[in-house]
């Protein structure tokens, strides 16, 4: 009886794990581009796959998994499927913009304390040596072991690192700019929170060894010439950095 039981909650469990699965198939569209490489990637499980050149691709995922969508010289777009309606398959169409567009995108923010978003910048940016390494640790080094497997190109390899990394960054720098905003240290609007860090443009080394106090007064500082900055030119500075 016991075996019986135990029988039943595996292949339970099985077809629970098994509905979750979903198919997206999708179709990329962007400027026309003979160096074009899409990247799909899974921020979840860090594994992903690389787009055909017309932009298509085919991706099997959880349901509540998030797909980071990228190509070089391209904003990453951020898809999940966690709040659709469940079913097999999910066909999307998405339109991929060149770096220097700034996209609009809506976010609640959650709210943490100074000290530990500060934890979490300290580990931003990546070291190239980390995926030329042999002997890789699948488990303690999933993103190396990963980009080893499904690609031979270096540079791609290097690139997928970069989208969650900067993601990432992105995340972190806005949750520091909301409470900022509640402290009344600067005076930003939520449909600006992208162009503002855009406009900031820290390099991850930099951003690391700034102490609270000195990204305060630096972030003080940027906000002023944001504010002095007309829009369009703040376009054609992103685009030239």
């Amino acid at each position: 009886m016991k075996s019986v039981l135990l029988t039943f909650i595996f292949f339970s469990v099985c077809a629970i794990s098994i509905a979750q699965q979903v198919t997206i198939r999708g179709q990329v569209i962007h400027a026309e581009d003979p160096t074009f490489n899409l990247l799909i990637v899974n921020k979840n499980t860090a594994q992903g796959i690389f787009g055909a050149k017309d932009g298509s691709f085919i991706i099997t995922a959880d349901q509540k998994d998030t797909l980071l969508i990228g190509a070089l010289g391209y904003k990453t777009h951020k898809i999940t499927f966690a709040d659709s309606t469940p079913k097999a398959q999910y066909n999307i169409r998405i339109y991929l913009n060149t770096i220097q567009i700034n996209l609009r995108e809506v976010t609640v923010f959650p709210r943490r304390e100074l000290d530990s978003i500060q934890k979490d910048i300290q580990t931003l940016g990546f070291d190239e040596r980390d995926y030329m390494l042999t002997g890789i640790n699948a488990l303690n080094s999933p993103l190396t072991y990963l980009y080893y497997q499904i690609s031979r190109k270096e540079r791609m390899k290097r690139r997928a690192y970069e989208i969650i990394n900067e993601d990432r960054k992105r995340s972190l720098l806005k949750e520091l700019l909301v409470k900022y905003v509640d402290q009344d240290i600067i005076d930003l609007q939520e449909e600006e929170f992208e162009d503002f860090v855009d406009f900031i443009n820290l390099p991850d080394h930099v951003l690391v060894s700034m102490t609270q106090y000195e990204f305060v007064v630096y972030t003080k500082r940027q906000f002023r010439e944001f504010r002095r900055t007309p829009t369009r030119l703040r376009q054609d500075i992103d685009t030239h950095d």
